[in-house]
Formats: structure tokens, sequence, C-alpha cells
């Protein structure tokens, strides 16, 4: 999350293809579901949440953040997901990518020539993801204007226009996650205030005809008191399963323990949300930046100063994972991993977990 990304509108709209299994709408079920696909290289069983005292499925954003060259997509590819298996232990990936809303008002949603991957550069990435027997899925995010800002609101003049530029834009990677075997497809991230629109219905049944496997979106899920998944307030798209970012505000000091955090974690998870619903949701999205007083405001990405604090970073991570664990939620994923980022000399960032020890044990032993 490079910061809040959010679509205001009064007809929600949506990036997100919903959970949809075996062609249909599936119905929430408070009972474990479990999709089987066959693959060409064998078979997969993807659970769609973690059963009890199982653990959930843990994994990285590997964020394809350009629209580069297949070739170099294939180099930093097999550096990056051998990384990610060999090195974090880790058995998931979720391969994000941008689809561009040219501004505000606009009734469309395009690929980008500058930041969306080709076809064959997802493919490349799943077909290397899938060789070290990874679980795959893709998620969509929105760049608004070719912008990383995610702090501003769209207004789709007309949203059933936007919705039918949402599927027609999506539809070639969702003929490539059937034709995968990919077995979830995040069609849509954090867009706050346009994702619970009635619309959200037939854009699902449409996306359902093309991908068999789980369709799901991820709600945005920071300021319970404001809206969001976490809060009294969510509107549920009709998935089977649910995703979410999670972004709590948490009121403790740069020193606090692990066990605070993770008391204050299960709170903000709890608090507003059964039981029988989070063990149908996934963590789509986790981070922070590893700076003192970041836990006031963890969606904060912009414009930080200040020295690093690693503990930050670590400590959330790990009081995350532990809450995910004891509220027996379907997986969790860590943000980000950025494809050009080499891990071996990674970039200076407040934001990223790559070159930080502590976080990546705290992803390792998750």
């Amino acid at each position: 999350m490079r910061c809040i990304r959010t679509i205001a509108t009064a007809a929600v709209l949506a990036t997100s293809l919903g959970a949809v299994v075996g062609g249909t709408i599936a119905i929430p079920s408070a009972h474990a579901q479990t999709v089987t696909m066959s693959l060409a290289k064998g078979t997969v069983t993807a659970s769609t949440h973690a059963a009890d005292g199982s653990k959930p499925v843990v994994g990285v954003n590997l964020y394809v953040n350009e629209n580069y060259s297949l070739d170099d997509v294939k180099t930093w590819g097999a550096r990056d997901l051998k990384y990610i298996h060999d090195t974090l232990g880790l058995k998931a990936v979720a391969i994000d990518w941008d689809y561009n809303v040219p501004n505000r008002y606009a009734d469309v949603v395009r690929a980008s020539d500058s930041r969306t991957p080709t076809i064959a550069d997802i493919r490349a990435l799943t077909d290397i993801a899938q060789s070290y027997g990874m679980r795959v899925e893709y998620r969509v995010l929105f760049a608004i204007n070719n912008s990383d800002s995610r702090d501003g609101s769209i207004e789709p003049r007309n949203l059933s226009d936007w919705l039918d530029w949402l599927l027609a834009t999506e539809t070639p990677a969702l003929k490539l996650a059937d034709n995968e075997r990919v077995p979830e497809f995040v069609v849509g991230s954090e867009m706050a205030s346009i994702d619970q629109s009635p619309r959200w219905g037939k854009f699902l049944k449409e996306a359902a005809k093309i991908y068999k496997g789980i369709l799901s979106y991820a709600q945005w899920g920071g300021r319970t008191w404001s809206g969001g998944f976490f809060s009294r307030y969510r509107v549920l798209l009709p998935t089977a399963e649910y995703g979410a970012s999670a972004y709590p505000p948490i009121a403790l000091p740069p020193d606090a323990s692990v066990k605070l955090l993770t008391r204050a974690w299960e709170d903000f998870l709890t608090d507003h949300t059964p039981d029988s619903l989070l063990r149908r949701t996934a963590i789509d999205e986790i981070g922070i930046p590893a700076l003192a007083g970041s836990y006031e405001n963890p969606w904060q990405w912009d414009n930080l100063t200040g020295t690093a604090d690693p503990t930050i970073q670590a400590r959330w991570f790990t009081a995350a994972c532990d809450a995910v664990t004891a509220e027996h939620m379907r997986g969790i994923y860590f943000w980000s991993f950025a494809l050009n980022d080499d891990p071996a000399k990674p970039y200076d960032s407040l934001v990223g977990f790559l070159g930080r020890p502590a976080s990546l044990d705290a992803i390792k032993s998750c």
C-alpha cells in the first residue's frame, strides 16, 4: 500500500472480481470450503480458509510496478521467487499489478502502457512460482492518472460503464488465471467508497463465467470508526471468500511489546467482525514504515522523514501474524516486494522489508 487507495462514488465501483466457485456466485457459508484445481503439472488443493488449529496461508505481495520487458520479468522473477521460496521459506505469493483510471470522474479502466505488465509477463511469473509448488494468487490495484498516489477518490459518472470497462480490461488476466489454474483472483483493492454497490452482483456473475477459481476483493481495513471491512459499517460483496488490507491505527509507543501489539491487533480484528467471517477472510496486504510513530498511522507512507527503527516493522509483522493465526483467518500477505528490487541489494526505503533482518525473520517465522 503506497497510500490509502479509495475510489469514491455514490454507486460503488470496484476492482474486484468477486469470489466465485465453479462458475456461479457462491453464497457465503459459515463452513469451511475447499477448491481443488487440476493442473497440467499436478493437482493443487487450496483451502479457502484455515481450519481450527491450522496456520493461515503466508505469502508476500510481488508487485510488478512497471511494464518491464519480458526478458527482465523472467530474470527478476526467477531471482525474486527463488528468494521468496528458498530464503523466506514461503509457499505462497500474490502477483500484484496496476490498471489505470485516467481521472477522478472517468468511466474507463485500462491497462497502462507504462505500468501494467503484459499477459506474457504474468504468465512467466506464474510458471516460475508454480515450478516451486507455490500457491499463486493475482491481485489488481489501481493507479489514478498513472500515479502512485492513492489518497484521492474517483467518482465515475456512470458506474455501470466503469464496471463494464473493468470486466473487459481484466478478462485477459481472468482467462490466464483459469488456464493456469491459479486458485484465487483478487479483482480489486481498497476502493472503499465504491465497493458496496449492488451492481457488483452482475459484474461477479459475468466474471465467474470466465474464471472458475476463487474470486475475491481486498476491501480497505483501516480506521474502524470511518468504515471499512473491520467496522460495523461494512457491506459485504456477494462472494464466498473475503479479503482486506489491514492498517489498524494503534495508539501504542514505539517500544510496545509484541504481546501488547498482538492484543491490539486482535481487538481490531474482532471488535466488529464475527469469527465466522474472519475465518473466510485473508489479509491481502499488511505493511508499515520502519519508523517510530507509525503504529498510529501505518498507512502513511508519503513524505517520510526520520531515522529508521527496524523494530517497529518487525514487531508489527509478528503481532499481525500472531493475531491472524489466533483468529484462524485464511491468509496473510506482506507488502511489498517490488519485482525490480534485488533482495541482495535492496533499495533504501523506510517502507520496504527487504534488507531488514528482523522483518525478514518475522515473515519467515509467521
